[in-house]
């Protein structure tokens, strides 16, 4: 894969550019682009760009194999909007109904209003990224003026480069997308994104690689959002987190915590609640976890390595389907508090000058209870590895603000 670095020469840099080696023709209308291949049926990208409204001007790219299509968004970040997986005859689709429809151009998403919820109005997404300077709970100074906002700026940050490219040898489809979070006197980070589709196959990686471009070591959060809405996530749904220790972020879900693994039907003004945990893994520090429907006949695995990501976030909004009814599972390198409590309890990250660290995330989807099962074997085997687990039944000071 090709590697791309913010320099001097930049301003010469292409934004996008196709690797058509693999024979992958090039059709357009209008707005859309399709590629496809005789040679590979089933396997296509399009490349859309959204026209009106708050959408005008966001790039939608559709990446499909003949089990799956994946929505991803440069624009935003290269957040994932939502994959359709092919389950029979049906295609199920995974993501959430969010009460903002549609992607939002980043333009349109005011991060620094006063609340510093601003964030909240692009919301939609499977995958959303939260960093990079900041990723958790808006901050204030003590004027009440907005320091940080909530979940930071890297999802509103539209890629600079985009590369696609198609690969026969290897049989796979990759788009990399590059953003660049920085401002004068503080960090200069980068986040390339890679995401790797097959040609065949209910599965899908994502890469990130985030340096530091500074001369001067950087601090920075990350945490991965990914959201999963009904008819995955509905009542009788279950949660599979292997785990060495979780703790209730607040009273209320101290409350729920025996139901943690468990998704309720639908409760209008029924409030959020948060799950933090450090997980279980195997002899190699991988992990993964698994959302199972309620029928037991689909599921979606995530699976990634804990040495790169240390804790996970298990967010449950069980409210109205028609105020977003989703739950996030969320690997992260700190827990999503104010930056201060973060850096205060050590779990702000620091990238020396011109280091980089490594992201890595595993999706793949059962769509059979035999697949389901086998899927539920493998967490298990990992949360046998750690028999007793830890349950602290109420906020600690160490992990919860």
């Amino acid at each position: 894969m090709k590697e791309f670095f913010m320099s001097a020469k930049h301003d010469f840099l292409e934004y996008f550019t196709v690797d058509q080696s693999a024979g992958f023709d090039a059709a357009a209308a209008g707005d859309l682009t399709r590629w496809a291949s005789p040679e590979f049926p089933g396997v296509s990208v399009e490349r859309k760009i959204m026209r009106g409204g708050p959408s005008d001007g966001v790039e939608v790219f559709t990446l499909s194999n003949p089990t799956l299509s994946i929505c991803v968004m440069p624009t935003r970040g290269m957040g994932i909007w939502r994959v359709m997986v092919r389950q029979g005859e049906k295609m199920v689709r995974v993501g959430w109904e969010s009460p903002v429809p549609l992607p939002v151009h980043p333009r349109n998403v005011p991060l620094d209003q006063p609340d510093g919820l601003g964030w909240l109005r692009g919301f939609n997404e499977l995958v959303a990224r939260c960093g990079l300077e900041s990723n958790g709970a808006p901050e204030f100074n003590e004027n009440g003026t907005l320091r940080w906002p909530l979940h930071g700026r890297i999802q509103n940050t539209p890629a600079y480069v985009v590369r696609m490219e198609f690969d026969a040898e290897k049989r796979e489809i990759r788009l990399i997308g590059v953003m660049h979070e920085g401002r004068l006197f503080f960090n200069s980070l980068e986040l390339e994104s890679c995401l790797t589709l097959p040609f065949d196959g209910a599965a899908f990686h994502v890469d990130d690689t985030v340096r530091n471009l500074s001369a001067r070591p950087a601090e920075f959060e990350l945490l991965y959002h990914v959201n999963v809405g009904q008819p995955v996530a509905d009542g009788g749904s279950r949660a599979e987190i292997p785990c060495q220790r979780i703790v209730p972020r607040c009273q209320w879900a101290a409350q729920n915590l025996a139901q943690a693994p468990e998704y309720h039907a639908p409760v209008t003004g029924e409030p959020e609640m948060c799950f933090f945990y450090e997980l279980a893994a195997d002899e190699n520090g991988n992990t993964q976890t698994m959302l199972r429907n309620p029928n037991g006949d689909f599921a979606m695995t995530l699976g990634f390595s804990v040495k790169e990501f240390p804790y996970f976030c298990q967010w449950k909004a069980q409210h109205a389907a028609e105020d977003g009814y989703v739950t996030g599972l969320e690997p992260c390198i700190n827990f999503p508090n104010t930056r201060s409590f973060e850096q205060k309890n050590g779990r702000i990250a620091v990238l020396e000058p011109n280091a980089s660290r490594h992201f890595g995330l595993d999706f793949s989807f059962a769509v059979t209870k035999a697949e389901v099962e086998t899927a539920a074997a493998s967490v298990a085997a990992i949360q046998a590895k750690c028999p007793d687990p830890i349950a602290v039944y109420g906020p600690t000071l160490e992990w919860c603000e």
